[in-house]
């Protein structure tokens, strides 16, 4: 059975960090550490792992969203299952735990955003988890 875990120390990030490395390859484990909860006291983010007979199998980083044109909504900012379990359902099972805990903190909606080259994870969040694709994310280097 799959279960969610909200993750707070640093032992935990630790195990979590090869998984984290396969959507975010440039950072080191200290670095991942470091930004977690840099992010969780500047930002309101919280980190999620799911777990498969108590092994990490994925991850789900989220934070609360609110703008202009858009209010109770939660970004989901580091989503990924790892690649050997890819095209298994873990995935939809995952984001579905998130889903359902977003709701139950009285989110009303979710977002997130996708680079180009993922087609496959676009494919899975528009027609397996009905998401809608709602516009581009446009970024400037300074």
């Amino acid at each position: 059975m799959l279960t969610m875990q909200e993750l707070d120390s640093k032992q935990e990030l630790a195990k979590l960090h090869i998984i984290a490395q396969q959507l975010r390859p440039h950072l080191s484990q200290e670095e991942f550490i470091e930004r977690v909860f840099a992010q969780k006291e500047k930002m309101g983010y919280r980190l999620f792992g799911f777990l498969l007979d108590n092994e990490y199998i994925g991850m789900c980083g989220v934070m609360p969203f609110e703008v202009l044109y858009r209010t109770q909504c939660l970004y989901i900012c580091d989503f990924v299952i790892t690649d050997t379990l890819r095209g298994r359902g873990f995935g939809a099972i995952s984001l579905s735990l998130i889903q359902k805990w977003a709701k139950e903190a009285g989110y009303k909606e979710l977002e997130l955003s996708s680079s180009f080259p993922r087609t496959a994870a676009h494919h899975f969040y528009e027609c397996k988890m009905n998401y809608d694709k709602t516009g581009f994310v446009f970024r400037k280097m300074l």
